[in-house]
Parts: structure tokens; sequence; C-alpha cells
């Protein structure tokens, strides 16, 4: 899905009014797709409080509050600006949603508002994105103390659109302060991902990035894309009945080090969850039965041999994977060499990476595919120097294009790119990814998806998305990031590709519900 500048959405909004799309359909397609998301996101939530500002953005929140109201869930409206100060879309959204609940709580801003605990949820519907300059005092003020009772509260926050405060910072710089913009867990993007919403230095205010799009016809007409749910789910069709356990590959996992034992065994358990069809670990021979004894029981462990050729379960591999719990150490570059010259998909990272970027020259020797998956650390070290947030997207396009790999560059907003292709950024993941084991776990699935014959770049850009979408599934489960474990990660694999596949069929995007809108003829222009 492209990724567009707050021009460039304006522009598409204003095409839309020109073909006869209404801006109260719009906004009410908006507000009612967005309801339908917080209520997916937070099924659990007892309270939904939404802080409206007095343009377009708090229209979406009034008919947002319409739309959970009429869900059943209890709503509170709290107004950031006197009702005689509305725009005249809000003013008309507003309206609507007194109509129907002439006794839903609707109040004005106080500093003494009383935000819910735990199990609530705020709604940040106060700028959007056509919003410039600096924020006003009392908007600053309502920011602070809503970003300080989230601290205090643990309720989480879903800003419509962005959170109030970015937008002025799309051409540079980020807020003065942590309290600059409200800091959400999750931001509803209407209709395409917009620039200032993908940088890495601006995740810790976005949150997980959720796009409502815009129409049902996938777009790719930008240099960078956002990856979605709906335009990745054909990439893994479903199993003929006609099937055998080799038609679905054969991953092979190297893994050398005896301080590193439970990598592999994480990096196996994610390839069998994901579908491979066969699995084997090959490891040094003095630390074989350890292998053996924490590897799933599906897996078929043996030693790499100390001298002589190259393993046949090496050989007859599917997919590679190199990296969890190799270690580096003399023999690594040369059984490095060794898997690389075999002329099959390899994944590799961690140690693999550390190994490679002590001897580059080795890529230029590799027979089939590479795809590498460094964190900012190992890229750095590929690099040979150190590189900032706002280079991370320059870096990892010119890596790929001067050595001919696929390249997935981890961060908040995980980066995938391959020679001639755009940069393609992860919409999926939360904080509980960060512990030891996820990139082992992510290593696995990207090999299981090479050995059923996905190309590396289509590989990279499901795995990675799955990987965040099942963690995003275990924190909804949970509730908390804390105790994300890779073996919980691995365990909802298969709940997440349900999950992609039922977004395949998703329905209408945002034009095609307002012209259902029109057609319904219930809400025509204030």
């Amino acid at each position: 899905m492209d990724v567009l500048s707050q021009a460039e959405m304006v522009a598409r909004e204003q095409e839309a009014f020109q073909s006869g799309v209404t801006a109260t359909a719009l906004m009410e397609a908006a507000g009612e797709a967005m309801a339908w998301r917080l209520a997916a996101l937070y099924p659990q939530a007892q309270t939904f409080l939404i802080l409206t500002g007095k343009g377009n953005n708090g229209g979406d929140g009034f008919v947002v509050a319409r739309h959970l109201a009429e869900s059943g869930r209890v709503v509170q409206v709290v107004l950031a600006a006197p009702e005689d100060q509305l725009g005249e879309l809000p003013r008309a959204q507003l309206d609507r949603l007194i109509g129907p609940y002439p006794n839903l709580e609707i109040v004005p801003w106080r500093d003494d508002l009383v935000f819910p605990g735990s199990d609530g949820v705020v709604v940040d519907a106060l700028l959007g994105i056509q919003a410039r300059g600096p924020l006003r005092e009392s908007l600053a003020g309502i920011v602070a103390k809503t970003n300080a009772a989230r601290v205090s509260n643990f309720f989480r926050i879903a800003a419509l659109d962005l959170p109030t405060g970015l937008a002025a910072c799309e051409e540079g710089g980020v807020p003065d302060h942590r309290d600059g913009a409200i800091i959400a867990d999750v931001t509803l993007a209407v209709g395409f991902a917009k620039n200032v919403l993908i940088r890495e230095t601006f995740a810790a205010w976005v949150g997980r990035l959720e796009i409502v799009p815009w129409s049902r016809t996938h777009t790719a007409s930008t240099p960078r894309q956002v990856l979605v749910g709906p335009e990745l789910a054909g990439l893994l069709p479903r199993r003929s009945a006609l099937s055998h356990k080799t038609d679905f590959g054969r991953v092979v996992i190297i893994a050398r080090s005896p301080g590193f034992t439970g990598a592999p065994a994480l990096c196996a358990q994610a390839a069998l969850a994901m579908g491979a069809g066969l699995l084997s670990v090959v490891t040094r021979p003095e630390v074989h039965s350890i292998v053996a004894a924490q590897s799933p029981h599906e897996a078929m462990v043996s030693a790499w041999p100390e001298a002589g050729a190259t393993p046949a379960v090496v050989q007859n591999a599917s997919a590679l994977a190199i990296g969890p719990g190799l270690g580096v150490d003399g023999k690594t570059s040369e059984i490095l060499r060794t898997a690389l010259a075999v002329g099959h998909p390899v994944v590799l990272d961690a140690d693999a990476l550390n190994a490679l970027a002590q001897n580059l020259d080795l890529l230029r020797e590799a027979k089939g595919p590479i795809l590498l998956t460094p964190h900012p650390g190992e890229m750095a070290r590929l690099l040979g120097r150190a590189f900032g947030a706002e280079e991370r997207e320059s870096v990892a396009r010119e890596f790929a294009d001067r050595h001919n790999v696929t390249l997935i560059l981890k961060g908040t907003r995980t980066l995938v790119t391959a020679p001639g292709q755009p940069i393609f950024i992860n919409t999926t993941g939360n904080p509980g990814l960060s512990t030891g084991g996820s990139g082992d776990t992510l290593t696995g699935i990207l090999a299981a998806l090479l050995a059923q014959g996905l190309a590396p770049l289509d590989a990279a850009r499901l795995g990675v998305w799955l990987h965040g979408h099942a963690a995003d599934l275990v924190l909804a489960e949970r509730g908390c990031e804390e105790g994300l474990t890779p073996t919980r990660l691995s365990a909802h694999l298969g709940v997440a590709l349900v999950s992609l596949r039922a977004q395949a069929v998703a329905g209408d995007g945002l034009i095609e519900r307002a012209r259902a809108v029109l057609a319904d003829g219930s809400h025509a222009s204030p």
C-alpha cells in the first residue's frame, strides 16, 4: 500500500470529492470503519473516552462514538473546544450523535477530568493531518495530562489518523519533548499510511500502525510501501488435498555454538509452525546430544563433520537457515562459504551476519539467493560504520543494491527491500517482541516460507508481517507485552495465518463505503 505525504493525502481526498463523494459521506465511512477496528482491537475494553477537537478529526471522533455506542460500549465524549467553535461537519456529526443517545455523557475538557482505568481506551480525535504549527497552550495541556494519565492508569490510547502534535513534524524534526504529542498505543491511519507515521523516530508516539484502506483496489505507485494483510494473503495459498511432505520443503538449520543450543530449537519450532514439510538441524558433534534433546520431536538432528564433504542433508535442502546458535570461531567462515556454495536459498542471521561482516566477499561467492536479517547493530557491522534512524531506508536500499541481496532491517518499523524494489515498511508487532529468541523465530519463519517456494522478497514481506501479527494476537489475548516468549509466538502463527486470510476478503475500502452511504441517502451533506 502506498505511503503518502499529507499534501498527497489531501489531493486524494479532493479527487474523491470531485468524483461525487461528499465530505460527510467520507467522514461517516471513515468513522464507522475506525469504530469497527477499535472494537476488534480492544474487545475487552469497558469504556471508550473520546477526546474531540473542533475540526474534522473531532468529527471523525463523533462518528466513532456513535458507532461504538450502537455496539453497546460505554462511551464518554470530551470536547476540547466549546460547541459553538465546532466546524460545520463536526457540528452535524455531534447532532447525529446526540439524537439517538441524548443521555450519552458529553462534557467539556477539565483539568481534573477522570480518565478510565486499565480496562479503558482513550481515543485521540483532537487534531488531524491538516493541523499546522505547534500546539496551542490549551491543547498542549490536554496532551500532557493525557500522557501522564496513561502512565498512571494503564489505559490504551488510540489515535485517529495520527497522534495530536505530530502533523507539524512531517518536514523534519521530532516533538520538542515526550509530551509534544499524544503517545498512542495504536494509530488508525485513514486511507493510507502517511510519511510522518512510518518514521522510526516517531514510533514512540505512533505505536502500532493500523491502516483503514482507501479502496478495495490495491495500489503500489510509490517507492515506499507499507505491508498490509490483504496484499500479502495470496503469497501462501491453501494446500492441495493431493500433497506430500516434500511438497513443502526441507529446512536445514546450521548451528554450532555450545553456549546457544536453545537458539536452533526456537528457530526449528517456528519453521515447523510455519509449515515446513521436513526439518533438520546440523550442529557440532560435541553438542549433538544437547541440541537433539532441546529440538522439537519432528526435527532430525545430525552432526557437521569436522572435515570432509558437505553433509548430504545440506545438499538436499530446499532452504538453509544459518546464524541462530552458530557461534563465531575459526570454522564459521568455512561453514558459511560451504553452505553458500550449495546454491539453495539461504537466510543469514545473528552470528552468520557477524562472520559475514568480516568478509563481505562471501556474498559474491554465493550460488543461490540470500536473505539477510540484521538488527541495527548487525547492520552497522556489515556497513563498517554507525548510522542514524533517519538513514535506515537509504542504508537498506544501498546495501541490497550493492550486494544483490534481499534485506530485512529490523526495528519498530522493520524494513524489507531487494535490488530495484521499493522499500516495504512493516505495520505489525509490539514491544513484546523485544526479547531474546524473537529473531531466531523470524529466521525459522523465513526459512519455512523459502522452502515452500516463495521468492526471497515475498518470503521477507510475508514473514515479517506474520511474525509481528502473531505477536499482536498474543498481546490481544494476554493484555500485556511482558512475557511474550518466542514459544508463545510460534504457537500463534497458525492463528495469524488464518487472520491474514480473513483480511483478504475484508470488504470495501473507504471510497466504496462512502458511495454506499450516499446511495443509502441517510447522510446528506449539511
